[in-house]
């Protein structure tokens, strides 16, 4: 064996395919890297040997590098196509039961390759071509050579079928990489056809195999098409188009607060024509997003944002959630932008229809319904849980008797002052009657109910500290969980956090 010029090439070809293939097999567990890096060895095999053969003089050593080629040529299609159901998100069938039928065919044809000295069903015979600069192994081709070429061509069909189709419903972000992969995939098909009609580009290179070349720059364009923009990070399932229609605004950032994604929603909202790709949040000066919160979350968090649309404020309600990869690592945030302004319109409507309560400045038990059925509902369609608080003034009765009812309403007025300086302006707060409050608040990993009531603790401490009242302030708590999974009604939970509630009153008066 030598290196020639044009095997030198080859083997230049095989090392950056490699290379690719390493990469790839380190991002880890993150969706469809592994496959990734094993369409890129299997690619690689046929690449390498390939590079041998023509090193070779050899025709016994040529075709033993032959034979080693066909371990690549049978299966980095197959290889393929278990990339693209998974890049295109038609991935479910993919199982230990079916993967194994899709290299049925390959295996037989491979069987077959490393028994053709005798078989003669490959290729039907061969010999050194010695015409050209360098030596190059010519063959006839056999009736199973026409099969394995036919299983290939199937196999990188059905892939670009499903890029196509992925192309169809793809993002701005996945549709130039897409189309990158389709470009390349069109030149394969055109070379691969020319290959078939036995003629030569190169005269003086008769037998030469263009594929190698093509295959590197295929890989290449797949390599870029995805690593460029991390998608192996954002994990690139194909968006349903439900996300497309979707009334509410999606936004998708990067770990770094640019702009990856976003649906025509949101777009509207921020009157774009397209998604600004790249572009960092804080550069649009829309104050949307405080970076010091965002990068110390540890579940959802949701806020509210009026923003200015067409000379109009619009108010919205933001779901913020954490992209996780498989290694639990933060690679990005989805936003997800709730239009309010009629729930906004509501709470004013309720204001005008004396839904408030006068005394505390908190809504009544009417409005209580009113909007915490909307949040029920929201809840429901975002897939959050939500807690029901129920508190009841202890001992209203005595205050009043021994300090006059003008001490029992300022008692009601301080109830009500701490349960604002303790919930979110989001939560559902009300005096549901006479001495009863009750909070209707979603909850998250950072915003547990527990967490809820140590605050509501905190701003109870706080408050008598502040203002030294005659009376002693102390009420009864009682909570129940809303979970999306089993959703109860609100008066079910109302009656259980009642019921929780004079559970912990009576405890206090046993003791």
């Amino acid at each position: 064996m030598a290196l020639n010029p044009i095997a030198l090439i080859v083997f230049i070809c095989a090392i950056m395919i490699a290379v690719i293939a390493v990469y790839a097999l380190q991002q880890g567990k993150t969706e469809g890297a592994k496959v990734f890096a094993l369409f890129m060895f299997s690619m690689d095999i046929y690449i390498l040997g390939y590079s041998f053969e023509l090193a070779s003089f050899d025709y016994s050593l040529m075709l033993f590098w032959n034979k080693l080629q066909y371990i690549g040529i049978m299966t980095f299609p197959t290889l393929y196509f278990l990339f693209a159901s998974q890049f295109s998100g038609h991935n479910k069938w993919i199982n230990k039961k079916n993967i194994p039928l899709l290299f049925i065919i390959p295996a037989i044809c491979l069987f077959i390759k490393f028994f053709d000295n005798s078989l003669h069903l490959i290729y039907r015979s061969s010999s050194i071509d010695n015409s050209g600069i360098i030596p190059l192994l010519a063959f006839e081709k056999g009736p199973v050579y026409y099969i394995t070429v036919a299983f290939n061509l199937i196999m990188v069909t059905l892939a670009t079928f499903l890029l196509i189709f992925k192309r169809r419903h793809a993002s701005s972000l996945y549709l130039r990489q897409t189309n990158i992969i389709l470009a390349v995939s069109i030149l394969l098909y055109a070379l691969f056809l020319f290959y078939l009609s036995g003629e030569s580009i190169f005269p003086k290179l008769a037998n030469l195999d263009l594929n190698p070349f093509v295959y590197t720059l295929w890989g290449f364009a797949i390599s870029y098409a995805i690593l460029r923009y991390k998608l192996f990070d954002l994990v690139p399932i194909a968006r349903d188009a439900l996300i497309e229609i979707l009334g509410d605004g999606v936004l998708v950032l990067d770990e770094q607060f640019r702009v990856v994604d976003s649906n025509p929603k949101a777009q509207t909202i921020f009157g774009w024509k397209k998604t600004p790709e790249g572009l960092r949040f804080d550069q649009m000066e829309l104050n949307l997003i405080d970076k010091g919160l965002f990068q110390s979350l540890r579940g959802n968090y949701c806020f509210e944002k009026q923003i200015i649309q067409d000379g109009q404020k619009i108010d919205f309600e933001i779901t913020v959630s954490l992209l996780r990869n498989k290694d639990l690592f933060v690679v990005g945030y989805l936003l997800v932008m709730h239009d309010i302004s009629i729930r906004k319109k509501v709470e004013q409507e309720l204001k005008e229809l004396s839904l408030v309560d006068d005394l505390t400045g908190l809504i009544n038990r009417r409005g209580f319904f009113v909007l915490s059925e909307q949040l029920r509902t929201f809840c429901l369609r975002m897939n959050m849980n939500a807690v029901l608080f129920f508190f009841d003034l202890d001992n209203l009765k005595q205050i009043n008797d021994q300090f006059g009812h003008s001490a029992g309403d300022q008692a009601i007025k301080d109830m009500g002052e701490i349960l604002k300086r303790s919930f979110r302006s989001s939560d559902i707060i009300a005096r549901y009657g006479g001495d009863e409050f009750t909070v209707f608040a979603i909850e998250n990993a950072e915003n547990s109910h527990q967490s809820m009531l140590l605050r509501l603790k905190e701003q109870h401490r706080n408050y008598k500290s502040e203002f030294d009242r005659k009376y002693q302030l102390s009420f009864s708590t009682g909570t129940s969980l809303y979970d999306w999974k089993d959703p109860l009604s609100l008066t079910k939970l109302i009656q259980a956090s009642d019921q929780a509630m004079y559970v912990e009153k009576q405890s206090k008066k046993s003791v």
